[in-house]
């Protein structure tokens, strides 16, 4: 925790203290157990007693004192002055920043008692205490299971937990309760036959450490005690980690208004006048046309469509433009790329030293696209994602159903993180406790508002998540995120698809399939070729041994290559890198050739039938149990913990209840089922809050809420408190319809306001939190490629499907590969992997996922005009914008500069703009010795630069 602001004078140096000794006789005198509690009882009592116990952590006892909280015991019995205690009430964070701190001569009085050894502190017969079942579980899952677990059961031995070690195994006990010298499962890790050496990398198992080899021989000669372990506190019932005041804050409590009555301008309206302001005008209809087309589907709007509209006489016209937008199949596309955001989507694993492919992440963002396009409602969207798999029994279901498929899709939404278990390196716990952390981070930030992942080491420091309420959450995806049972990238599809598709996919994709296998074998060659050629061309000195030895090099992970391989990896990376100007004839003979070969064998992608696999996540019904973790310390165990709900979100004690989804079909716990349910249960306070605010920010640029993954008290407060609450009431009211908010939205009058900016809003509301006006926003790097595609005439509308190849040069530009007919499809539809983006998107803010994105970034780089002026694929497509320009000029009539303005801009030119415009075109003529088709390429070149074309009036 951050040290109170008064921490500086409470830091007294202890030395000086102790010189007086006036006050060294008060504190001896005074100096009793008593006379501590009393001081621990008054400062410390409201957040640590035994009715409310921040950490877990009671400090109004010598029992709670010694049982201590998440860190273990409050006071160490051989130093107590080092524990925990006297740690953070020395350097300041205890008491907290709002209570008052506590004085010198309390301070005073628990540091001489401490220093003396914490006098009435019953220290032996706390150490007494003998081990139970729960300190030998997680050895046995961290050190044992992946051996003798569900999935591989060695020498047909099951250590999935006590009870399983303490029945044996085929040839007798494996423990003889009182004689660790007798007991076979000791002797073989003491002898480390177990885990065989061999298998250690194999499986990913590490040796127990001398403690937890320790710990189970304390456990056998005690005689192998187990406990009772106390059931779990009603859903009910009060929290003592989390108190009625810790619900207090706004967040937590559930939505408060009738979604029956008001409206958005009517909640706006009321804080613009409080402030002596009003809505600015209404923005002009060709403003209107280009900011909603732009804001519901991405892209501008055709010629056809702004004259259609602006001729209309129909007062309601502005609503049914909306309509149609909202129903038209690029809705979905647009809209599914702010939900990939939050998911964290991309098409690759990502890692440090490999990003492999994700062949089948492509169906989860085609899954979004149809949800958003169907308008599928969003509890139903959320139930999909977090359980599909629990919805319908896959395994007894026949025929396999479109529903089916898609729910078993839907669960990629938890796929989404960078995961580096497939490597032969990283595959441990602690990697997989990594990917664990990053979907519960997707799941608190992204649908709850709450930033759970803070509580994995310790609890919240600002909100009420004990550090028991992220392993409770943990708990609940363990069924299907069990890291002591693992499912690597590599085994954990599905193979699912409907009838109709399977017949599709046997009469297709057979004689493809060879035609695929002949030339990828071909492209192996060839980049062999092309490496060759370049070693032996830039050292020619190099042996063809060492050139073989380079190859091979190539085929070892990064991080485990010897030094000589690093060597020789690194000479030919430092000559793959040389531009084409200074290789020979045949190394760019060959990449042309390797090239050739990766277009080739994507054109024989593209006609196959998608692969019958999913990128799924199910649960497999038998977890392993669930432990706290100190301090987030993979091998540091403390108390097992049941599946729950964080308890301050659940403040009107919504059912949470676990149960199996198939009684008599495919074992599952139920659990994520019952989490999604919770999760949209009406009256949940944050759930429709969060969403609504998301929206909300993506049509406005902040949400009402300006930091949507943090609802907590570190978290902005809500600009308009009521309408967030009335935004949320009415999506629930109208079936959680996102259309529906849409619609609701960009029809207000706030929403049509024009972007002008007045001395009266620069002197009252000068950040626009007040939405006196529509604010500008510069395009996002999809809207920006997907509408220079559209203007030149070179976008695609091919829609799902396989993801659009990206090729980098030598020169590390990344560019994707255009389709069979020389135009590209939308940027939602190109490969993400996380190292090869698009250098167009990169330039603009695409955001890394790290693991998701909840608010993208906008820079202003020098990059950005540079790449918009130098690229190559955008002088192409200034070329075909200019043919485009020419083209409706000879159909429609009119001039170069009206006809570029209304196609990129939605809007005719300003008489000055047309002045400047023509004069441009004069000057680029001349200078292209009267070439006017060049300099009309020239001038539409430079229209994509500009500001009108950037930015979102």
């Amino acid at each position: 925790m951050a040290r109170h602001p008064r921490v500086q004078l409470l830091n007294i140096s202890i030395a000086a203290v102790l010189l007086s000794s006036s006050l060294l006789r008060g504190a001896e005198d005074n100096n009793t157990v008593a006379d501590v509690f009393r001081v621990l009882t008054k400062r410390c009592g409201h957040c640590h007693s035994a009715q409310v116990r921040r950490g877990d952590l009671d400090l109004t006892s010598a029992a709670g004192l010694l049982r201590g909280g998440e860190s273990g015991p409050a006071v160490s019995a051989t130093d107590p002055q080092s524990g925990p205690l006297w740690q953070r009430i020395s350097a300041g964070d205890m008491p907290p920043e709002d209570e008052p701190p506590l004085t010198a001569d309390e301070r005073q009085q628990l540091l001489l008692w401490l220093q003396q050894g914490a006098p009435g502190l019953p220290f032996q017969k706390a150490a007494a205490v003998p081990l139970d079942q729960h300190s030998i579980q997680p050895i046995l899952l961290l050190r044992c299971k992946t051996c003798h677990g569900p999935q591989r059961q060695a020498g047909n031995v099951d250590l999935r937990s006590v009870d399983t070690l303490l029945r044996g195994g085929p040839h007798g006990p494996l423990v003889i309760p009182g004689n660790p010298a007798a007991s076979p499962i000791l002797q073989r890790i003491i002898t480390e036959a177990c885990p065989p050496s061999e298998e250690l990398l194999e499986y990913f198992v590490r040796r127990p450490d001398e403690t937890e080899v320790e710990r189970l021989r304390a456990w056998i000669t005690a005689g192998c005690r187990q406990t009772v372990v106390p059931p779990a506190p009603p859903a009910n019932a009060a929290d003592p980690l989390v108190t009625a005041a810790d619900l207090e804050h706004w967040a937590f409590q559930p939505p408060q208004g009738d979604p029956n009555r008001g409206s958005i301008d009517e909640f706006i309206g009321r804080q613009l006048r409080a402030a002596g302001l009003d809505w600015s005008p209404e923005a002009s209809r060709e403003v209107l046309i280009r900011r909603a087309s732009l804001d519901l589907i991405g892209l501008p709007p055709a010629l056809d469509v702004q004259q259609r509209w602006m001729a209309s006489t129909d007062p309601d016209w502005f609503e049914k433009f909306v309509d149609e937008l909202l129903a038209s199949p690029h809705y979905g596309e647009r809209w599914a790329v702010h939900w990939l955001d939050l998911a964290g989507y991309a098409d690759s694993e990502g890692g440090v030293s490999n990003d492999p492919i994700r062949e089948d992440a492509w169906k989860y963002r085609d899954y979004v696209i149809r949800s958003f396009n169907s308008d599928k409602p969003y509890d139903q969207f959320l139930l999909e994602q977090l359980a599909g798999d629990e919805l319908l029994d896959s395994a007894q279901t026949s025929p396999i159903t479109p529903q089916l498929v898609d729910n078993l899709t839907a669960t990629g939404f938890l796929r989404m993180g960078v995961d580096e278990t497939g490597s032969r390196t990283m595959n441990f716990v602690p990697e997989r406790l990594g990917v664990i952390n990053d979907a519960l981070t997707v799941v608190g930030s992204g649908l709850m508002g709450l930033t759970i992942e803070c509580a994995r080491c310790h609890s919240h420091k600002y909100d009420p998540v004990p550090q028991r309420d992220y392993y409770r959450l943990k708990a609940i995806f363990q069924g299907a995120f069990d890291e002591h049972d693992w499912l690597t990238f590599r085994n954990r599809t599905l193979r699912l698809e409907t009838p109709e598709r399977q017949s599709r996919i046997a009469a297709t994709n057979p004689p493809l399939e060879r035609q695929l296998k002949v030339l990828r074998t071909k492209q192996q060659q060839s980049e062999e070729l092309l490496l060759l050629t370049l070693l032996q061309h830039h050292y020619p000195q190099q042996s063809k041994a060492e050139n073989q030895a380079t190859l091979q090099a190539l085929r070892v992970a990064d991080n485990i290559r010897s030094l000589g391989q690093r060597e020789l990896v690194e000479r030919l990376q430092r000559v793959q890198v040389l531009p084409d100007s200074v290789q020979p004839p045949a190394v760019l003979e060959a990449r042309h050739s390797l090239q050739q070969l990766e277009r080739e064998i994507h054109r024989v992608r593209q006609r196959m039938e998608p692969a019958d696999t999913i990128r799924a996540l199910w649960d497999r019904g038998d977890p392993s149990p669930t432990y706290l973790l100190r301090r987030g310390e993979y091998n540091q165990a403390a108390n097992p913990v049941e599946p729950g709900v964080p308890a301050a979100l659940n403040s009107e004690r919504i059912p949470f209840n676990p149960q199996p989804p198939f009684p008599g079909g495919t074992p599952k716990t139920g659990r994520r089922l019952a989490f999604a349910r919770w999760l949209t249960d009406p009256r949940h306070p944050t759930t429709a809050r969060v969403f609504v605010n998301r929206l909300w920010q993506h049509h406005f640029g902040t949400g009402l809420v300006s930091t949507p993954d943090n609802f907590g008290r570190q978290g902005t407060p809500p600009t308009h408190p009521q309408l967030l609450d009335w935004l949320a009431l009415r999506l629930i009211r109208d079936g959680w319809s996102i259309r529906s908010m849409h619609r609701l939205i960009v029809t207000s009058r706030t929403w049509r306001q024009s972007s002008t900016v007045t001395p009266l809003h620069q002197e009252r509301d000068p950040q626009n939190r007040l939405l006196s006006r529509m604010p500008l926003r510069r395009v996002d790097a999809e809207t920006l490629r997907d509408s220079l595609l559209a203007v030149a005439g070179r976008l695609s509308t091919e829609a799902g499907g396989l993801p659009d190849p990206v090729l980098v040069d030598t020169s590390g530009a990344a560019a994707v590969l255009p389709r069979e007919d020389g135009n590209w499809r939308r940027s939602i539809y190109v490969q993400h992997r996380r190292t090869e983006m698009p250098t167009l998107l990169s330039a603009f803010d695409y955001p890394v996922m790290g693991p998701n994105c909840q608010v993208r970034s906008v820079s202003s780089t020098a990059l950005q005009p540079l790449l918009l002026a130098n690229s190559a694929e955008l002088r192409e497509l200034a070329a075909s914008f200019a043919a485009r320009v020419q083209r409706t000029i000879q159909e429609m009539g009119g001039n170069p500069v009206e006809t570029a303005s209304r196609i990129a801009f939605g809007r005719r030119p300003t008489a000055e703009e047309q002045q400047v415009g023509e004069a441009a075109l004069e000057q680029l003529s001349a200078a292209w010795s009267g070439d006017r088709q060049r300099a009309l390429e020239v001038y539409c070149h430079i229209l994509f630069s500009s500001a009108a074309f950037l930015y979102v009036d």
